[in-house]
C-alpha cells in the first residue's frame, strides 16, 4: 500500500503558501547592511517548508512522510526564529513580524497534527 496525499489539499500546505508569499513581501523591506543576504535566508526557510511538504506527499511511505514533514517542521522553527530576529531589528514591521511568527506557529502545530496523524494508506 502506498501513501496517497495531495500538498495542494491540505490545510498546512496552504497556510504554509500563504507565510511564503509574506515572507516576499517582508523580504522586499529589509534595508541596511546584510539586508539581501536577511531576506534571502527568510524566503529559503519559508519555501523549504512547502517544499518539505510536497516532498513529503509524494514520498508514498508513512515513514517517509513523517521525515519530511520534520524537514518542513525544522524549516518552520527556523523561519520563526527569523522573523523574530528581523522584528527586533526593524521595530517599525513589527505587527507584520508577530502576525508572521504567529502564522508560523500555526503552521508548526499543524505539521506536529499531521505527523502524528498521517492520511491512511489507500
Amino acid at each position: 500500500m502506498t501513501l496517497q496525499a495531495n500538498a495542494g489539499q491540505l490545510l498546512v500546505h496552504r497556510v504554509a503558501s500563504e507565510v511564503a508569499k509574506d515572507c516576499f513581501a517582508l523580504a522586499t523591506t529589509f534595508r541596511g547592511p546584510g539586508a539581501y543576504a536577511r531576506g534571502d535566508q527568510l524566503v529559503r526557510a519559508a519555501l523549504s517548508i512547502c517544499s518539505n511538504i510536497a516532498e513529503a506527499c509524494g514520498r508514498g511511505t508513512i515513514p517517509e512522510f513523517r521525515q519530511f514533514l520534520r524537514y518542513a517542521r525544522g524549516s518552520a522553527h527556523e523561519l520563526r526564529a527569523q522573523v523574530r530576529i528581523a522584528r527586533e531589528y526593524d521595530p517599525a514591521r513589527a505587527l507584520h513580524c508577530r502576525t508572521l511568527e504567529s502564522r508560523t506557529t500555526l503552521v508548526i502545530k499543524l505539521l506536529t497534527r499531521l505527523h502524528d496523524r498521517p492520511p491512511p494508506d489507500r
